[in-house]
This record gives structure tokens, C-alpha cells and sequence, in this order.
């Protein structure tokens, strides 16, 4: 039994040993999402509060994970008055749920800066899987902070109703678009 012990424990540690811990940046991180509203329009807005973690393995990039939390409150429409209605009980309800979250669940490449990143998306308490497409901006010294930085840009779209989401179903499109700009910094 020690010894299997052992043997997992090199392992993981070997897989650990190139991977890089970089944490999101909240004041240029950014998740947009858009929805069709009465068949005229789609209203688009920001969660502007992300905060998360990236972990990179450059000798293995599938190995690579993202923890992630966007924080429900913080939300803008270019409306106040609709900002409000959609922080209340009858969609976000961010008083109960203050925030969403994902967590990767895999990643496959798609050539040297694409990806398709599988994870589950938590919304409202109900985890519901997700693929993202995910472009790789850059990797490399951030000029503004002189600290070790990655870029990406992310779209998926995802069934509002899978979440619970059902408010005013023949008003409101189920379908919600999201795309998200993420830059993260190499931890300390």
C-alpha cells in the first residue's frame, strides 16, 4: 500500500512540476453576456467582479485547470432600473446566490492558441456542463505590472432554463451568449 502511495504521489508531483499558477485579474477581467429581449434586441452585460485561478502546464496543456467565481452582484446593462430587476428574486436573485462559478473539467487543443475547455457552470445552485472555445491572447511579461501574464478570450452559449433560469420564457430568449476576457497573473 506504501508503495502505491508512493507511486501516486511521484506522479503527481512530476505532473505538477511544469505547471504555473496564475490568478485572474479582476480590474481587466470581464464576463459579457447578451440575450434576446422581446424578439427586438439583445441586451447585452458585464459581470465586471471575476476572480479565479488559472493553472498552466505548458509540457502537458491538457493537464491545465481553471477554478473560476464571477460575482453576481456586481453587474452592468447600461440601466440602472434593469440592472436592479435582474440582481432580483426573479432571475439572478444574488441575495441567495451572490455568485456563480466554474470549474474545468478538461481541455482539448485545438491548435497552437485555440482550445475547447469542458467544465461545469454553476448558476443560481444548479451545475450544468459547459464548453468553452478559448483563444489564447499571449503569454508573456504583462508591461503595465512587469509581472508573468496570459491572455485569453472565451465564447460559449448556454440554455438559461437548464439553470432555473425561466422567467418570462415567451419575452426573454433561453438562449444566453457569453464571452469572456480574462487576464491572469503568474502567484507569487
Amino acid at each position: 500500500m506504501r508503495f502505491l502511495l508512493l507511486i501516486l504521489l511521484t506522479t503527481l508531483g512530476m505532473q505538477g512540476a511544469s505547471a504555473q499558477s496564475f490568478e485572474i485579474d479582476k480590474r481587466h477581467s470581464q464576463v459579457i453576456f447578451q440575450v434576446e429581449r422581446f424578439g427586438f434586441s439583445k441586451v447585452t452585460g458585464v459581470f465586471s467582479d471575476v476572480a479565479g485561478v488559472i493553472t498552466l502546464d505548458q509540457a502537458v496543456p491538457e493537464r491545465s485547470t481553471v477554478t473560476a467565481t464571477i460575482a453576481t452582484p456586481v453587474l452592468f446593462t447600461g440601466d440602472a432600473e434593469r440592472d436592479e430587476h435582474v440582481a432580483g428574486a426573479f432571475w439572478l436573485n444574488t441575495m441567495a446566490f451572490p455568485e456563480m462559478s466554474f470549474e474545468s473539467t478538461g481541455l482539448e487543443l485545438q491548435g497552437d492558441k485555440a482550445a475547447r475547455l469542458e467544465g461545469v457552470l454553476t448558476i443560481l445552485g444548479e451545475r450544468q456542463p459547459v464548453v468553452l472555445d478559448v483563444e489564447l491572447n499571449r503569454l508573456g511579461l504583462d508591461p503595465a505590472t512587469k509581472k508573468e501574464a496570459v491572455g485569453f478570450s472565451a465564447s460559449t452559449r448556454i440554455k438559461r432554463s437548464q439553470f432555473g433560469l425561466d422567467t418570462a420564457m415567451k419575452l426573454v430568449g433561453d438562449d444566453v451568449y457569453i464571452k469572456l476576457e480574462i487576464l491572469a497573473h503568474k502567484s507569487s
